[in-house]
């Protein structure tokens, strides 16, 4: 059995396995003290809630079901044809990813569940409550959206491979488009000037710090482009996390619904980055290359995973209340 290394690479940093987990213990210990204080303050958990919760979230766990089937009924499907000198370098990758075939399936997996997300937003968005992902977050998720698919113009170097790739990812990528634009119209018409001058900054980034995958000077810089509205999106959408009141966003299921799942994606974003691409492989172009992309995928993870838990924090404390003539618990000193 393969043993994990004792380091982590990320940008060129060695991040020892000992920080990832302590980590693991402070999140564990976390969810044990609010599990203990839930039981010492005799806190009653509302299960007509739970179960409105899943009812009304029906339509989204259907959509991340059939995500997960497509996926799997591909990979099923088994291997296609690689001939010429490309064979010896496509049995290496089966051999390195033998459940999903090809990292790549993780980017597909993700492009899909980014999907059902935006779908959900969408169809939930005339319920009355605000969104986290709306307005600036989706607008600069409508930059990256827009960046890869021009991306995909000029350059087919970038396209997903594996059973799960090719044509399907990039239709997906299509059909997010016009979807973030009625998520974001509003946005986009209260400040174009702003949205002139954060596209400016982004290009003049990946202009300085991109990857050498393609051929193309202009496909790569798009690449980096896309991952730096994405991570500029992340931001905004922990931004209006914190300023949507909670009287606002407790009453919309979908809110809860993306909280969960965005971190899930971008879960798999950070992981094929940090894992597909050896440490010695040439793929930085200029400036950070790589890095950059490592970098982001990490940080917009941080992001999510402390979106979800101030969220489920909130959460929590307006579905549980005290028991009636419940008292606090006192120490003698």
């Amino acid at each position: 059995m393969a043993t994990l290394s004792p380091v982590f690479i990320l940008g060129g940093v060695q991040v020892e396995t000992w920080v990832v987990e302590a980590m693991i213990c402070v999140i564990v210990a976390m969810v044990m003290l609010r599990l203990e204080l839930l039981s010492r303050f005799q806190v009653v958990q509302s299960r007509e809630n739970y179960k409105k919760i899943l009812r009304e979230c029906a339509p989204e766990a259907a959509g991340i079901i059939a995500c997960i089937t497509l996926v799997a009924a591909l990979r099923a499907r088994g291997d296609f044809q690689v001939t010429g000198e490309d064979q010896e370098a496509w049995e290496h990758i089966k051999r390195e990813w033998p459940l999903l075939m090809t990292a790549d399936t993780l980017l597909a997996l993700q492009v899909l569940l980014r999907l059902v997300l935006i779908i959900s937003a969408v169809l939930r968005s005339g319920d009355g409550g605000l969104l986290p992902l709306a307005d600036e977050a989706a607008l600069l998720w409508l930059g990256g959206a827009i960046a890869r698919m021009v991306l995909l113009t000029q350059s087919t170097a970038y396209m997903l491979d594996g059973p799960a790739g090719s044509i399907m990812p990039a239709a997906c990528e299509a059909a997010v488009v016009p979807l973030l634009l009625v998520l974001s119209h509003g946005s986009l018409r209260r400040s174009p000037v702003t949205v002139v001058l954060v596209t400016l900054a982004v290009w003049q980034f990946s202009c300085r710090n991109y990857l050498n995958i393609a051929s193309e000077f202009t496909a790569n810089v798009l690449f980096t482009a896309a991952h730096s509205f994405e991570f500029l999106a992340s931001f905004a959408y922990l931004f209006r996390t914190l300023l949507i009141e909670n009287g606002s966003k407790g009453h919309h299921v979908s809110v809860g619904f993306t909280h969960l799942l965005m971190p899930i994606q971008q879960g798999l974003a950070a992981y094929f980055w940090l894992q597909a691409f050896d440490p010695d492989a040439d793929v930085n172009g200029g400036g950070l290359g790589i890095a950059v992309i490592q970098i982001g995928c990490v940080v917009q993870l941080g992001v999510y995973l402390a979106t979800a838990a101030l969220y489920t924090a909130e959460w929590f404390g307006d579905q549980h209340q005290p028991w009636e003539g419940s008292h606090p618990i006192t120490a003698d000193i």
